[in-house]
């Protein structure tokens, strides 16, 4: 029953990954009004407070608003990255960056330990994520490609930090106070001019109707993401935890299917050049991104 539900979890995320795409090319057209939205939103984790939300002193605390800081810059970078280019590209390899470095900076901060096939899954990390990225009609990397790099990193330090903070404080604590670090960020970058500015300005343009649809539209995507989220992890609550992360390639693998259906209708959005030779290497670097997480998991 577990696995079922952990499936559906990462089918979730997989949706919310090609739809933000959408949202973002083709509708929004803003990575900063989006990124504000997905921040402001995180402050539905209050509804959580009567289940354990507790003061476990000041270091707990800081952790725990500084993970979510680091998420919300991740996220900035990752949709930066999303408005020019394909969902497959910037999500796979945000994923094995996140992955990688996770990996690497567990042993040294988390005391965990490095394994044979804890290396031999980043080599193959690193592999998939060139494939993936990399545009070989174009004889170059996509566009944006070292923030998308940037976010992944961003993403990992964000897990680590947030990993102590557990370790600090009961899951319903942390997680409330992560969510209201990402808040808290979003209210805050209010007061980066360039970043106020192009949100505000897309309430000048265009009109009413067209704003609440974005805005509902981002609602959707974040409520994906958010059943995905309690889908897997009352699948690690249930279940195995390293079969668990292993299953995040089920996430890839849909994403990728997801695209190339999508790119029969809105080419120029999740599909930036449909040849066979892009398809099979784009196909080829995902089994290795597969393979790579199996084995880091």
């Amino acid at each position: 029953m577990w696995i079922i539900s952990v499936l559906a979890g990462y089918t979730f995320l997989a949706g919310e990954a090609v739809y933000s795409k959408f949202l973002i090319t083709a509708r929004l057209k803003n990575w900063q009004l989006y990124t504000f939205y997905i921040g402001l939103f995180s402050i539905f984790s209050l509804i959580f407070t009567p289940f354990g939300l507790e003061w476990s002193g000041s270091g707990a605390f800081f952790a725990a608003i500084l993970s979510g800081f680091l998420f919300y810059l991740a996220l900035a970078f990752l949709f930066q990255s999303l408005l020019v280019s394909s969902a497959l590209r910037v999500y796979v390899l945000y994923g094995a960056v996140t992955t990688v470095l996770t990996a690497l900076l567990a042993p040294i901060f988390l005391q965990e330990k490095i394994s044979a096939s804890l290396l031999l899954g980043i080599s193959f990390l690193l592999a998939g994520g060139f494939l993936i990225s990399y545009k070989h009609y174009e004889k170059s990397f996509f566009s944006n490609w070292q923030k998308t790099i940037l976010a992944g990193c961003l993403a990992a330090l964000s897990l680590i930090v947030l990993k102590y903070a557990y370790s600090e404080q009961n899951f319903v604590s942390g997680y409330i106070i992560s969510r209201m670090g990402i808040t808290a960020s979003a209210i805050l970058s209010l007061a980066v001019p360039s970043f106020r500015k192009k949100i505000f300005s897309n309430f000048k343009e265009g009109n009413k109707k067209e704003h609440a649809k974005n805005f509902f539209g981002s609602i959707i995507a974040k409520t994906f993401a958010g059943i995905g989220t309690v889908l897997i992890h009352y699948g690690i609550f249930l279940g195995s935890v390293v079969v668990v992360n292993a299953l995040v390639s089920v996430q890839y693998l849909l994403t990728f299917l997801l695209s190339i259906i999508l790119s029969f209708y809105w080419k120029k959005i999740f599909i930036e050049k449909f040849t066979l030779l892009n398809v099979v290497l784009k196909a080829i670097g995902v089994v290795l991104v597969v393979l790579g997480t199996v084995l880091v998991s």
